[in-house]
């Protein structure tokens, strides 16, 4: 499989040392010229990656092409190169909807649109698929767990809540600071943060219905600590600047 990446930023980044790493076989990564530095290191680090001088060489190589560029040249980019019919073009940009990637990638008519998060270099997480062939889905498969949307604005909203991974980050860091304020070492508070959440994930992840209010209110017991601590942050309307935040976000897409 001849596997090419117009942009080579951190997402393009992720995705490369998945593949690689990963259990799939007999593939070719062409990868553009922009940011020499990750494209040369990837070049140096795997035999089957090589970094080419345009984006076009990498165009003419592929069989299958990422496009991974900011979505403010998006349309620019693509319009100056020349795709072939027979090509699979999968775009991980956002604000790009498919009726404007058949535009600029014809005479290609086998798109799709894609949404892998930076864990895809463990080979874990969810990857949003929208309009993806059977070859794309598996190569995905690679790298996490493929999950197909139904249409764009499906894709749209949950493209959003990828906005959420500072915020996120963010609450495990405030956490964290508030932990080692009250004497716990600093490795030892960073470890039992992040595994305590990953764990919370996962149990919620074997439940067969996954729901967060049920998952909620189990974990309360009358006058116990959970009880308060979700009921004076419900009191502050905390959980509200998540929903403002994700609405603002989803505006971008419109």
């Amino acid at each position: 499989m001849q596997i090419g990446f117009i942009g080579v930023g951190k997402i393009t980044n992720a995705i490369v040392e998945g593949l690689c790493t990963s259990s799939i076989e007999n593939t070719q990564i062409w990868l553009s010229p922009r940011n020499e530095a990750n494209a040369q290191r990837l070049a140096e680090k795997y035999a089957q990656v090589r970094r080419l001088e345009s984006n076009q060489q990498v165009i003419d190589q592929s069989d299958l092409v990422f496009i991974a560029v900011r979505p403010a040249a998006a349309v620019e980019v693509l319009r100056s190169l020349a795709f072939r019919e027979e090509q699979t073009v999968i775009s991980l940009v956002p604000l790009l909807k498919k009726a404007e990637l058949l535009n600029t990638v014809a005479p290609a008519t086998q798109v799709a649109r894609a949404v892998p998060t930076p864990t895809v270099m463990q080979h874990t997480g969810p990857i949003l698929l929208f309009q993806a062939n059977d070859t794309v889905t598996q190569l995905f498969s690679h790298l996490g767990q493929p999950v197909q949307v139904a249409d764009e604005h499906q894709l749209h909203a949950l493209w959003t809540l990828t906005g959420l991974i500072t915020p996120f980050y963010d609450l495990l860091h405030e956490l964290s600071s508030w932990t080692i304020d009250n004497g716990v070492n600093a490795t030892t508070a960073n470890q039992y943060i992040a595994g305590l959440f990953q764990a919370l994930c996962l149990a919620a992840q074997q439940d067969s219905t996954i729901n967060f209010k049920e998952l909620a209110q189990h974990a309360e017991t009358p006058n116990g600590m959970n009880e308060q601590a979700g009921r004076e942050i419900r009191e502050k309307a905390a959980h509200q600047a998540y929903r403002i935040a994700s609405d603002n976000l989803l505006k971008r897409f419109e």
